[in-house]
């Protein structure tokens, strides 16, 4: 809670500091691919599964100002488990997930010239859809598995930076960390959860 007073705070007061407001604009989108951490930890049966393909859609543009940006977000990942895992009297499950998110980053080279680093550092919400499906295997009770879904919501963190190539067309890193908001397991899962992206960005 203290963290989002803070960071609504600091926006409010530097659109206030600058002068001259630009309106809200719409003016890029990109195309992104990485890899992200799944929800399985190191110790668990799960740990080959680790880390999935993460692919991501971008479009944003101006926050009033130019050196504050908007950005919302769509991404999915799935971890690929296609059999039961030979583990004896585990039931075996496969998650996926589709990742809806916003976020406003700060550009300080755009605010002060001698910050020459162009880097932007953002934070924004997300909210997961996950499906997770029972793949095989039968529990300690020899019972099998059922198909369900969770939601839940994280903070996030990251930096980003974009690189022209020619005319329009960029290249786009970032990395981004997410942070968990309530105290179920899966929640707790989303703790040190991070995702690392390239992509190419069109401005216009």
């Amino acid at each position: 809670m203290k963290f989002r007073i803070l960071f609504l705070s600091f926006i409010v007061n530097a659109l206030f500091i600058n002068v001259s407001f630009a309106q809200l604009g719409f003016d890029n989108v990109s195309a992104n691919l990485g890899t992200i951490r799944t929800t399985y930890s190191e110790s668990s049966p799960y740990s080959d599964y680790q880390y999935s393909l993460y692919p991501e859609f971008q479009a944003g543009g101006r926050f009033f100002t130019s050196f504050f940006r908007w950005a919302a977000y769509w991404g999915y990942w799935t971890d690929g488990i296609d059999h039961a895992l030979p583990v004896a009297d585990m039931v075996t499950y496969s998650s996926k997930s589709h990742i809806v998110g916003f976020r406003l980053a700060f550009f300080p080279a755009d605010m002060a010239p001698e910050w020459t680093l162009p880097i932007g550092i953002f934070a924004g919400i997300a909210h997961h859809f996950v499906s997770i499906h029972y793949i095989g295997g039968f529990g300690i009770d020899g019972k099998p598995g059922h198909d369900f879904s969770e939601y839940l919501n994280t903070f996030e963190l990251g930096l980003n930076t974009d690189f022209s190539i020619i005319g329009p067309l960029g290249m786009r890193a970032e990395i981004h960390q997410f942070f968990p908001t309530a105290g179920k397991q899966i929640d707790k899962a989303q703790k040190g959860r991070r995702a690392y992206k390239v992509g190419l960005a069109l401005q216009f």
